[in-house]
């Protein structure tokens, strides 16, 4: 399965979630480094990185087909820069179908949150990303 995001939101009839608790993914990602040397997007699609492009479709196209696209973002406080960096180009997410929210780590839910196991019930597919520990 090369990407088994998009499979899975290729299979998915009513939802789909996104959850997100680190407060850094890929610090070497070249685009990254980009909006870390003074790159904003500004509210601005034409501004956004060539692989956004694909994505955007594959939201437009799962959300079209009657799919709710919800994105959780668990975050610290203050923000890294990693976050700032998502948080630059969210309008994206939600101009595209995405409903993005997100949520302090401090918050009491969120606490209980990252203690607890917690499994996906009546999913037709799960798809699952690792990433290398930071």
């Amino acid at each position: 399965m090369k990407y088994p995001v998009r499979e899975g939101l290729a299979q998915a009839r009513r939802s789909a979630v996104h959850l997100e608790m680190r407060d850094r993914y890929t610090p070497d990602d070249p685009e990254f480094a980009r909006w870390r040397a003074g790159h904003r997007y500004a509210g601005d699609p034409d501004n956004l990185p060539d692989w956004w492009g694909s994505w955007r479709d594959l939201v437009v196209g799962t959300t079209a087909r009657g799919v709710v696209m919800r994105r959780a973002r668990v975050v610290s406080e203050p923000g890294t820069d990693h976050i700032r960096y998502e948080h630059d180009m969210t309008f994206a997410n939600v101009a595209a179908g995405e409903s993005v929210r997100r949520l302090p780590r401090t918050e009491p839910a969120v606490l209980d949150l990252v203690n607890t196991a917690f499994e996906t019930v009546r999913a037709r597919a799960i798809a699952h990303e690792d990433y290398e520990p930071i």
